[in-house]
């Protein structure tokens, strides 16, 4: 009988976002070294037997300019994966829409450097050079073949799908499903800060858990959305920020998703609520922050089950992310006022002219 344990967790972003210049992830990286991670974090993604996550960053000093913010930002370095592998991680997905924010180099660079610190490697194509072609990452545990397959669906500069679009996908699930494999889909989808996800999210859902997955884990809104059973199958539709370095109170916390995989069914699931202290460090949530996050994902969950027409459910989606997305902007320009004056004096004009150069599309 093979008996297996997963965890996942959310996006892991290793770098200093722009915002956060010289007081982001990177900065507490170098402070803390391997020690960034608590050990309770760490004793408990030991505890599984795979531990999955989306890697929403590059990992690698190839091509980086100092001088230059946009160099900089959002970019861990390399040594970081052999952090990551001492802290469990055993399956990597880097299909998502920051991958390439670096360039082809440093994202080969980063798949380079993952492989060589142990932690297998999904979402990089079929050569893992990031070119055409789906890649399925197999990992054999306990007489139980788990088959990886990362996707990224969102439609951006610095986006790599996955090597293959979602009816390549869906086939190829329904293939490793008739080989007895236990298929799990990381998928990068949805819309910012949206703490429940879209009518397109819940068809693509069901369109891959009918054929065949038996678990899909979304990252990308960067908040938790609820967790279901779906045909079958467990659909995570966003874990939220494990490592990141965000300003906006609903990105602080995270869920830990822990499940029990038996003969290849899957058999139980149970949510541990992350929160980040200031240093950006997750902490297993304790006392009333763990029961009001406790509560909170319950209700993100019971969202779900909510019933309504499909244009109902649309307009209230698009109004409700219409708010959060000019409440998240404005929290922006109130955080970069706190932060601005502490960065390194080099980077304000770059900071100042980022607006230009978004709508330039050279940033």
């Amino acid at each position: 009988m093979s008996n297996i344990t997963i965890a996942c967790v959310g996006d892991i972003m290793c770098g200093d976002s722009f915002h956060s210049t010289g007081a982001g992830v990177a900065s507490s990286l170098r402070k803390y070294g391997r020690r960034f991670l608590p050990r309770e974090i760490v004793d408990v993604l030991r505890s599984h037997d795979l531990v999955v996550g989306n890697i929403e960053c590059v990992l690698s000093d190839k091509g980086r300019n100092n001088r230059l913010l946009r160099s900089i930002q959002m970019r861990g370095a390399g040594h970081i994966a052999d952090y990551l592998a001492d802290w469990n991680l055993t399956l990597a997905n880097v299909a998502n829409n920051h991958i390439l924010e670096h360039g082809h180099v440093a994202a080969i660079d980063t798949v380079d450097n993952l492989l060589a610190s142990g932690i297998k490697v999904t979402g990089a194509g079929a050569d893992r050079k990031f070119n055409n072609g789906l890649h399925v990452e197999q990992i054999h545990c306990r007489d139980l073949t788990v088959a990886f397959i990362g996707l990224c669906l969102r439609r951006e500069k610095y986006a790599f799908n996955g090597g293959a679009d979602l009816d390549e996908i869906v086939d190829k699930v329904k293939t490793l499903n008739a080989s007895h494999n236990f298929v799990c889909i990381c998928i990068h989808w949805g819309d910012e800060y949206m703490d429940y996800p879209s009518l397109e999210q819940i068809s693509i859902a069901e369109t891959l858990t009918r054929a065949g997955a038996k678990m899909i884990i979304g990252h990308h809104p960067h908040v938790a959305q609820g967790i279901e059973m779906r045909s079958g199958a467990l659909v995570a539709y966003s874990l939220g920020n494990f490592i990141f370095d965000s300003f906006i109170d609903d990105c602080c916390w995270s869920v830990m998703l822990s499940v029990r995989v038996v003969d290849g069914e899957l058999v139980g699931w149970r949510c541990l609520p992350i929160v980040k202290d200031c240093e950006h460090r997750p902490a297993l949530a304790r006392g009333r922050s763990k029961a009001t996050l406790t509560n909170e994902f319950t209700r993100r969950c019971e969202l779900l089950k909510t019933t309504a027409c499909a244009g109902e459910y649309q307009q209230r989606y698009a109004d409700d992310f219409q708010f959060k997305d000019a409440r998240a902007r404005r929290n922006l320009r109130r955080h970069l006022c706190r932060t601005f004056p502490q960065m390194d004096a080099i980077y304000w004009p770059q900071i100042l002219f980022r607006p230009i150069q978004r709508r330039l599309r050279i940033w």
